[in-house]
């Protein structure tokens, strides 16, 4: 026989609302299982009902908002085929397998990603990439000569600006020539390699130093942690 759960709980299990918050949309048919309208308190589903609130699926678990400092060796990925070494088995969470990030970071590559089992979320930030800023700390082969700097300013700072999607590049502080700080929208890395092979630099590595306005301070290589209260509601703003 299939264990039922109460609809309330099921709902207030999301996140979403209290038991008796749920119970009030529940009464006011605000609240559908399977695309019929549920007003009966006490109502119960089972395992592969579909609940809808407000013309949105709920997923009966709580989401959880997480920015984890990657370590080289793991990879953040998008893809939905299972890997090893993945930045999720870092995460000691329930279910931390079906946490989805924003865009991939591979093996040989650093810094902050950002996970989160909210798909509504991730999906509204995918489709409004220019809103979000990610800062990059790019390690070249080679310096960058300060006249080839001034050529990759200008190009960015061009009507083509748009289509690159990088917003500022300078050289980091107090670090050698061939590490560089740049600005961009929500890309995928090879568009980094792809950026400076055109100005005939390579690529090393890179290291996310900044997403979603986020950083790294006192987030340790390897370390996570779950998003304070006024951290996502400044998420959900976007």
């Amino acid at each position: 026989m299939k264990e039922l759960i109460r609809l309330n709980k099921f709902i207030s299990n999301s996140g979403l609302c209290s038991r008796r918050e749920a119970d009030m949309y529940i009464s006011m048919g605000e609240v559908k299982v399977n695309n019929k309208i549920i007003n009966q308190l006490g109502y119960k589903i089972k395992s592969g009902d579909k609940v809808y609130f407000n013309g949105q699926e709920v997923t009966g678990q709580k989401n959880i908002y997480i920015i984890l400092n990657k370590p080289k060796g793991y990879l953040a990925t998008t893809n939905e085929k299972s890997q090893h070494r993945l930045c999720t088995d870092l995460i000691s969470i329930k279910n931390s397998n079906k946490l989805k990030t924003l865009f991939s970071l591979g093996r040989s590559n650093l810094g902050l990603v950002f996970f989160s089992n909210d798909l509504q979320l991730i999906e509204k930030l995918k489709k409004n990439p220019l809103k979000i800023k990610i800062i990059y700390q790019v390690n070249l082969k080679n310096e960058i000569s300060s006249i080839d700097m001034n050529k990759i300013k200008k190009y960015i700072s061009g009507g083509v600006s748009k289509k690159i999607m990088v917003r500022k590049i300078d050289y980091v502080v107090n670090k050698p020539k061939n590490i560089i700080g740049i600005e961009t929208s929500l890309i995928q890395g090879n568009y980094i390699l792809n950026f400076f092979k055109k100005f005939n630099y390579n690529v090393i590595k890179y290291d996310v130093v900044s997403i979603l306005n986020f950083n790294k301070k006192k987030l340790e290589r390897g370390k996570w942690r779950i998003l304070t209260t006024k951290e996502i509601s400044f998420l959900k703003m976007f």
